[in-house]
C-alpha cells in the first residue's frame, strides 16, 4: 500500500462541535495534506456519493476510508503533535475507550454545540446573509 500523503475530512458543517473541531485540526501542524469538505455539499456528494449521512469520514489519497471513531483517530494521526496519541488509541486496550468517548460526543454534538455556544458554519452563513449592506446612492461608501 502506498503511503498516505493527503486526507480529505468530510464533516458536518451544520454542527458547532464539528465546525470547531475542523478549525482546530486546521490550526495544527499537519504531517499530511488536509482538505475539509462539508458533508452536505455538492462537492461531497459528487466525490463521495456512498458516504453515510451525518458520519465523520476521512478519505485518504490511497482510497482508504475511515468512519466515526476511526476517522477521528486518523485526523489525530495526521497531526504532528497528536500522532503518538493516535497510535496509542489503536491499542486494543484503548480502542474501546476511544470509541466510547467519540460516541458520547458524536451522539450529543448538537446539544453540546448549544451548551458551549459553538456556532456551525451554516449558522454563521445564515447570520451573515441577514446583514443588510447599505446602498450608497449619493456618496462613495
Amino acid at each position: 500500500m502506498p503511503p498516505v500523503n493527503r486526507i480529505t475530512v468530510v464533516y458536518d458543517a451544520t454542527c458547532g462541535v464539528c465546525t470547531n473541531a475542523k478549525d482546530w485540526i486546521n490550526r495544527q501542524d499537519a504531517l499530511v495534506g488536509l482538505e475539509f469538505v462539508p458533508l452536505d455539499s455538492r462537492k461531497a456528494r459528487a466525490r463521495f456519493p456512498n458516504l453515510p449521512a451525518g458520519e465523520l469520514a476521512v478519505i485518504a489519497d490511497t482510497g482508504e476510508v475511515w468512519l466515526g471513531t476511526h476517522a477521528w483517530v486518523v485526523c489525530l494521526w495526521a497531526l504532528r503533535d497528536y500522532r503518538d496519541l493516535a497510535v496509542r488509541l489503536t491499542n486494543p486496550l484503548l480502542v474501546s475507550m476511544a470509541r466510547e468517548a467519540y460516541m458520547a460526543v458524536s451522539s450529543n454534538r448538537y446539544a453540546l454545540s448549544r451548551l458551549l455556544k459553538l456556532r456551525s458554519e451554516r449558522e454563521l452563513e445564515l447570520q451573515l446573509r441577514k446583514v443588510v449592506v447599505p446602498k450608497c446612492e449619493t456618496a462613495p461608501c
